[in-house]
């Protein structure tokens, strides 16, 4: 997953769903002064045993009006070296960001720095209950760093989720540091996904290695590069990486690129000499990567800020915040690269299911007829409808937009809002079908998966947010036929099981349902014989399957036939409100689906 955000009109969500969502964003216009009075700091003191003799100061910084009460959480960005927080101007930029309406709020909470700081901020082997300390001329760093990290974790992170109306998913918790605190604050994202989704590392000690005999045992031995190349994918987490251009003069490789920039990179792009690569980097592992983000923002699981003159010191990390910060919590999204208009909401909260981004396209006509409504379609796997650059393995996007317009221009389709709900990595759990699963477990149908628990499904919380706080925000914000004669929902494979999912629990809300290459053969089928005793009604509503006959689309016929079967005899016609469609060779991924988007959408938004 990667990036998307709100504009003014999220502030219509506050209104809209109560005030226990006020926290959205702030509420009404206000100025930086109004902000540091209508905000709150709270000092804990919390034993850190094995890390400091002491307790350990910990500052919680609560956003303005923060609502203990609030319908949805706050998310939380833990930050370490909290002692520097009046250094780095964290209240005044949060004041300033909050003023704007640019940021949502968000609870800070600031840790200082334990007694043995090189001790404490470095990396661990959480797998092996274990260090992994650095051999440097000022001594070794990192020996207390499994503890302190475990501390944060399984004392710190509950202590404030107990306290404070937090949200407890990975996707609302961020860790933030400079210097060794951004070494430890990368260690606890990669060692701990379950419970930090993001990481922000301000001029990061990426340069701690294992040897220290010459140069070329520095490069090979840096540890948080090995970390990266011996580990798989951490799908979910996002990065953010602020050096500066002169942090310092060192340069290890002679390349002309100061050490801790070139450390840096090295990371994230990969340990390059020459044409060969010596370790791979987090694009390697898959993750996708904007090494220009101060000059070109863009969506993208890992981002690069170079500070024009930054240096290692608190003043440069002061500059460095407000780009983090933007980053992190910004309502808007950064644009896409998509034919007519697209607007990103980033980290849509909800009280049901993580967080997640939210594009809206809107047709050519929108904004040049401003009393016009429109019928909306909701698609699932958002991040693969409009821009190729978010597509999950093929790098092809559906080319919603590009169908759309021309389907519109030809006058094939009515205009229509599409709303593309982008997925989690909990994207399984989210799109099986709850109610029909009767075990406690069932066979995802795709060879070496292996079985999905009954417990981890989330469907029934999923559709919740489609329909209570998505569906509402849509209609509030832009200009839409509310009713279920125009409001649609469409996915292909699991993203085709919810949406008939979403048509039967809500057949109120959804008039019609695009089901492409719909994954049945998950529990054998299971969701086969539950459809019969819960289609919507036929004089209401409209349904869209199809599929390919190659790859993993070679299992379904025999699936979507029985399908049909019991969709005809619900009383649903064939060429009127019912369609099924095989297209011969056509293989189970975002090109196929792109190549055919046309019939669906025709199907279903047809004039």
């Amino acid at each position: 997953m990667n990036p998307a955000r709100f504009g003014p009109t999220v502030f219509l969500l506050a209104a809209l769903l109560g005030s226990g969502c006020a926290h959205v964003a702030p509420a009404a216009a206000m100025t930086p002064e109004d902000v540091a009075q209508r905000s709150k700091v709270e000092t804990l003191q919390l034993d850190a045993p094995g890390v400091a003799p002491a307790p350990l100061r910990v500052r919680v910084y609560l956003p303005p009006d923060y609502d203990p009460h609030a319908a949805i959480g706050y998310p939380v960005l833990y930050a370490n070296d909290g002692q520097d927080m009046e250094a780095v101007g964290l209240q005044a930029t949060l004041a300033e960001l909050y003023a704007q309406k640019v940021i949502r709020p968000v609870i800070v909470v600031a840790i200082d720095m334990p007694p043995d700081r090189m001790g404490a901020y470095g990396l661990s082997d959480r797998a092996q209950a274990r260090s992994l300390p650095a051999v440097t001329k000022y001594g070794p760093v990192g020996t207390q760093a499994h503890a302190y990290s475990e501390w944060l974790a399984k004392t710190l992170v509950p202590t404030i989720d107990a306290r404070y109306r937090t949200r407890t998913t990975p996707d609302a918790r961020a860790v933030l540091g400079w210097s060794l605190g951004a070494l430890n604050a990368f260690n606890l994202g990669w060692q701990y996904p379950e419970l930090f989704a993001r990481v922000g590392a301000f001029s990061p000690s990426f340069w701690l290695s294992a040897e220290r005999g010459d140069a070329q045992a520095v490069q090979r031995t840096r540890l948080a590069q090995q970390m990266v190349a011996s580990s798989t994918p951490h799908w979910g987490l996002q990065q953010y990486f602020a050096v500066g251009t002169n942090e310092e003069t060192d340069d290890r490789d002679g390349d002309g690129i100061n050490d801790a920039l070139d450390d840096t990179r090295d990371l994230i792009d990969g340990w390059h000499v020459g044409d060969e690569v010596k370790a791979k980097g987090l694009r390697q592992l898959g993750h996708s990567v904007n090494l220009d983000y101060a000059a070109h923002p863009a969506r993208s699981e890992v981002a690069l800020a170079v500070l024009d003159g930054g240096q290692h010191n608190q003043a440069s990390w002061a500059r460095m915040l407000p780009g983090f910060l933007r980053w992190a919590y910004a309502v808007r999204a950064p644009d896409i690269m998509a034919t007519g208009t697209v607007e990103g909401y980033q980290d849509f909260p909800s009280a049901h299911v993580a967080a997640r981004n939210v594009d809206v396209w809107l047709p050519p006509g929108y904004a040049a007829h401003p009393h016009k409504r429109y019928p909306v379609l909701y698609m699932h796997d958002g991040q693969n409808l409009f821009d190729p650059a978010f597509s999950f393995y093929s790098h092809t996007d559906w080319g919603v937009d590009e169908a759309m317009t021309k389907l519109i221009a030809e006058g094939r389709a009515r205009e229509a809002i599409v709303i593309g709900i982008w997925s989690t990595p909990l994207r399984l759990q989210e799109y099986m079908p709850r109610k029909p699963v009767t075990g406690t477990s069932l066979a995802i149908g795709v060879e070496g998966m292996g079985d999905l628990p009954a417990s981890s499904i989330v469907s029934d919380q999923y559709l919740d947010f489609v329909v209570h706080e998505l569906k509402p925000f849509i209609d509030a914000t832009y200009r839409t036929r509310r009713g279920r004669d125009d409001t649609f929902v469409m996915g292909s494979s699991m993203g085709g099981l919810i949406s008939l999912y979403a048509a039967a629990e809500y057949p109120d809300v959804f008039g019609g349902v695009g089901a492409v290459s719909t994954h049945w053969p998950i529990g054998n089928g299971v969701v086969i014989n539950w459809l019969d005793t819960h289609l919507p009604d036929p004089r209401t509503h409209r349904l869209y399957f199809d599929h390919g006959t190659a790859t993993l689309d070679a299992q379904y016929a025999p699936f979507q036939q029985r399908v049909d079967a019991i969709v005809r005899a619900h009383g649903y016609v064939e060429g009127r409100n019912f369609s099924t469609r095989v297209f011969e060779g056509a293989e189970h991924s975002e090109r196929a689906w792109s190549a055919r988007v046309e019939v669906p959408l025709e199907f279903l938004l047809g004039k």
